[in-house]
């Protein structure tokens, strides 16, 4: 008899100790969750982003390169990405369409921006971010530049 209830008393346990790993778990999925939707949920809509060109690179004209591409800091978090996009002697390259392609919920997102008439672009993501992102920056160029695809990781942390 005390044999049962000893055994009893271990099933008892053992279904307790699964419904209890069970609640814990589905808790820690149902909160990670709730932090993916909060973050990126409503900053930028889906139709901001583009498909990447399916075209080659220049090689006619004159070389360019990205220059100081730091990430955007509102209350030092980071929000997105800015820079200049400028020729190798350093003019400017203006009315330029420079795509940013990075990762963002299980797929490589691309935006597209223009530079201004100092080679400045900016662009705001639809998420923030710590540590360091890796970026890609790509410019297809035309007659007067080169095309350029470089790979960047930006830091999410003010300093």
């Amino acid at each position: 008899m005390a044999n049962n209830d000893e055994a009893e008393r271990q099933r008892r346990i053992s279904y307790s100790s699964i419904i209890m790993i069970l609640v814990v778990v589905i808790s820690i999925v149902g909160a990670g969750w709730a932090l993916v939707t909060v973050s990126t949920a409503s900053q930028i809509p889906s139709t901001d982003f583009v498909a990447v060109p399916n075209q080659p690179l220049s090689y006619k004209g004159e070389q360019v390169m990205f220059v100081s591409v730091t990430a955007i800091y509102q209350k030092g978090v980071a929000v997105g990405v800015k820079g200049y996009l400028k020729t190798a002697s350093g003019a400017p390259v203006a009315d330029a369409s420079v795509y940013l392609t990075y990762y963002l919920n299980f797929n490589y997102r691309t935006q597209v921006t223009t530079t201004d008439q100092n080679g400045y672009f900016q662009v705001y993501f639809p998420m923030n971010w710590t540590g360091w992102l890796p970026l890609t920056g790509t410019y297809f160029g035309d007659d007067q530049y080169q095309g350029l695809k470089q790979q960047f990781s930006v830091s999410g942390e003010s300093q």
